[in-house]
C-alpha cells in the first residue's frame, strides 16, 4: 500500500499535499467549499470526501446534515492483521496458491482468512523465508482487536500451525490493528446509496468516494477514485 501511495505522490506537483493535517469541517461558502484542517484552511471549487464514510459523516454534520445521517448509517467493523515469518524449512506444506479463507461454520479456527504473502509477491522476505499474515475480527468477532499483542499472536500462531504444518514459534511477528475500519455493505446498502446520491445531487461540487459506498477492495477503490476525480474536473471545468 505504501508503494501505491508513494507512486501517487511522486507524480503530484510539490506543494499539493498537506501531510498530518487533519480536516475537522467540509462547508458550502457561496460557490466554493471551504475545507477548515488542523493547521489552517482553504477554499476549493470541488471536494472529494475520500474517507471512511463514518469520517465523512463527521465532517458533513453541520454543512449537509441529510449527507451526514446517511454516511453515518454505514456500519463497520475491526480487524487485525498478524504478519509472521518462518524458515522455509519449518513449513510442510508447499504454499502453492496465495492463500485461504476460513468457513466459519465448519471451522474451529479463530483466524478468518491467511495471506501467502511470499507466495504472492517476490521480494517480500529473504529467499529462505516464509512470510505469511493471518486476519482477526470482523462482525463475528468484533472484541478480537481488544487481546493483548501476546494473545493475538498465541492464536495466529496456533491456527496456522494446524492449518499449514508448522511446529516453530515464528522468528518474526507483526500486528496492526484495524479499528472501524471494514465498511460493511449490508442489506439495504443499496437503498443507502440511491439516496446519498439523490442529495448529491443538490450538492454541487461535493463528490464522495471510498470503500464505504461502491468499493470494496483496493481495485475497485482505485477505480471509484478515478471516477470521482474525473467527475469533479468536468465540474470544475463548467465553473470556469
Amino acid at each position: 500500500m505504501s508503494e501505491l501511495v508513494n507512486a501517487l505522490l511522486a507524480q503530484l506537483p510539490d506543494g499539493s499535499t498537506w501531510l498530518a493535517s487533519a480536516a475537522t469541517d467540509v462547508a458550502p461558502i457561496g460557490e466554493t467549499w471551504r475545507v477548515t484542517t488542523s493547521s489552517s484552511a482553504f477554499t476549493a471549487t470541488a471536494v472529494i470526501l475520500a474517507t471512511p464514510a463514518h469520517a465523512a459523516a463527521r465532517l458533513l454534520a453541520t454543512a449537509a446534515p441529510p449527507l451526514s445521517a446517511i454516511c453515518g448509517e454505514v456500519p463497520y467493523v475491526s480487524t487485525a492483521s498478524v504478519a509472521m515469518s518462518w524458515p522455509r524449512g519449518e513449513v510442510a506444506h508447499p504454499l502453492a496458491g496465495t492463500g485461504f479463507v476460513v468457513a466459519r461454520r465448519h471451522s474451529a479456527l479463530r483466524i478468518t482468512a491467511c495471506s501467502w504473502v511470499t507466495s504472492k509477491w517476490p521480494g517480500r522476505a529473504p529467499d529462505e523465508m516464509v512470510l505469511l499474515r493471518a486476519f482477526l475480527g470482523g462482525a463475528r468477532d468484533p472484541d478480537v482487536t481488544a487481546l493483548s499483542n501476546a494473545e493475538l499472536i498465541e492464536i495466529v500462531t496456533r491456527d496456522i500451525s494446524a492449518a499449514v504444518g508448522i511446529a516453530t514459534p515464528p522468528v518474526f511477528s507483526r500486528i496492526h490493528r484495524w479499528i472501524d475500519a471494514g465498511a460493511q455493505h449490508d442489506v439495504g446498502h443499496e437503498d443507502r446509496l440511491r439516496r446519498l446520491e439523490a442529495y448529491l445531487q443538490e450538492t454541487p461540487g461535493l463528490f464522495l468516494a471510498g470503500s464505504g459506498f461502491r468499493s470494496i477492495g483496493v481495485p475497485d477503490c482505485v477505480a471509484e477514485g478515478r471516477r470521482a476525480a474525473a467527475t469533479a474536473a468536468d465540474y470544475v471545468k463548467m465553473r470556469q
